[in-house]
């Protein structure tokens, strides 16, 4: 029996992939491709969970209720009789296993690790291919900071990019690939670049198909959804706030569904494109990976001139704080005030206002209040104004730059209520807000 294994990388359409081989698994059945089930219907995400250490404990164990040694041991066990049977029960016309998943690039690091992926894989198989893409490190980062917002993440895009090291495993290909190589062989290794000029037809999935059977390309329904679309810079802003005032706590299960409900609006509202590293950034991680991605084109790219092409000096736009991003607010509150508040600790109500202005600044660059005062109306009634007014006054003194913020926001309500007049007048003398221009005389 042989195997084709897809490890990836994150961020290099493995959703789509493995929408593609989902979509189309009687298909594949039909041709002696067998889409691998039992580990997960479409992301086979119990393979590499199954092989992390004794001691990792990540998402996956979470979500499904698994803390303890022995609770592993028993995931273990059932996992892997069922992954036997699955196999065993496969029909003679059945010759290929396909399996795919990113967290066998992510999760699996260590060379103790990828031997458990080896004995596991060459217990059942006797010929296995890995198939992995590989996308430039600043725009694999850049495409990870979205999900990382969306599933919970709060530190901002210049942190997460910190990260983007060659001592990082999840970044630094060469090593990630010798730890595969070193159990599988280079033989087995199918690597390559995610770029549509590099693609057949300039399409992934046509690509991936070819490489499952060439006859398989245009046959196969390609009507599938990636799963992992961006959020524009307010929204993961928005987001961040949400996973700082609702962490994702497995221990605190009304507080978790109360954040993924609010999540589900960022989500429908505030969709595109994201954040983007600056170009001086973007440099940097370039230079980084230099030796690194270096030797991954004289392994398996000889033929070209470099791994990826140099960043280009682009200006990065700020992006603009719309109306979209007030009417989820907007609703946001509204959810707040009737079933968020309980769930808050006193002291993080006010939080709110300064983690969001902070996570503005970060994510869109607001440099003074211009950008909010161009928006449209902004569909708040007057209980939101004089709770923005109040919240504004009481961090005041701590965070002055966020309070001119919400007394804005508020003013947008009701221009012309007298204490927001006179605190909009004060914080225009102190120059957290723009003067208004003068009048033209007549």
């Amino acid at each position: 029996m042989k195997a084709i294994v897809h490890i990836g990388t994150e961020k290099t359409g493995t959703t789509s992939i493995q929408g593609l081989l989902y979509l189309n698994r009687k298909k594949l059945r039909k041709a002696g491709f067998h889409f691998l089930q039992c580990a997960g219907p479409m992301n086979s995400r119990a393979i590499p969970a199954y092989c992390l250490g004794d001691d990792s404990f990540d998402d996956f164990f979470r979500d499904n209720g698994i803390t303890t040694a022995e609770a592993k041991e028993k995931f273990r066990a059932t996992f892997r009789r069922d992954f036997e049977q699955e196999i065993r029960e496969l029909p003679d016309s059945i010759h290929t296993v396909i399996i795919s998943s990113e967290h066998l690039h992510s999760r699996i690091r260590s060379v103790e690790e990828m031997d458990k992926v080896h004995e596991l894989l060459t217990s059942s198989f006797d010929e296995i291919r890995i198939i992995c893409y590989l996308r430039e490190q600043a725009a694999t980062c850049t495409s990870f900071y979205s999900t990382y917002i969306k599933t919970g993440g709060t530190e901002s895009l210049k942190k997460v990019l910190k990260r983007c090291k060659p001592g990082n495993p999840y970044f630094n290909y060469d090593s990630m690939l010798a730890n595969w190589e070193r159990c599988f062989g280079i033989e087995s290794l199918d690597i390559n670049l995610f770029s549509s000029n590099h693609f057949l037809n300039g399409n992934l999935l046509d690509d991936f198909a070819a490489k499952i059977d060439s006859s398989l390309v245009g046959t196969l329904d390609q009507n599938v959804d990636d799963g992992n679309e961006s959020l524009v810079p307010s929204g993961q802003a928005l987001a961040r706030t949400l996973n700082v005032l609702f962490p994702d706590d497995p221990d605190r299960p009304k507080v978790r569904e109360f954040r993924e409900k609010c999540m589900e609006l960022v989500v429908q509202a505030l969709a595109g494109r994201g954040q983007q590293p600056d170009f001086a950034s973007k440099q940097m991680i370039c230079q980084l990976f230099q030796r690194s991605n270096e030797a991954i084109r004289l392994k398996f790219f000889p033929t070209i001139d470099v791994l990826f092409p140099p960043p280009a000096d682009v200006a990065t736009p700020d992006a603009a704080v719309d109306q979209n991003f007030f009417s989820t607010l907007e609703l946001i509150l509204s959810m707040i005030r009737k079933s968020g508040i309980s769930l808050m600790r006193a002291e993080d109500y006010p939080l709110l206002w300064s983690v969001l202005t902070t996570c503005i600044d970060d994510a869109v660059k607001v440099k003074k209040i211009e950008s909010l005062q161009t928006q449209p109306d902004v569909i708040l009634d007057d209980k939101d104004m004089h709770m923005l007014k109040d919240i504004a006054l009481k961090i005041e003194e701590a965070y002055p730059n966020a309070a001119a913020k919400l007394m804005n926001l508020a003013s947008q309500v009701k221009p012309d209520y007298p204490a927001i007049q006179a605190k909009m007048a004060e914080f225009q003398a102190k120059g957290l807000l723009p003067s208004k221009p003068a009048e033209k005389s007549r």
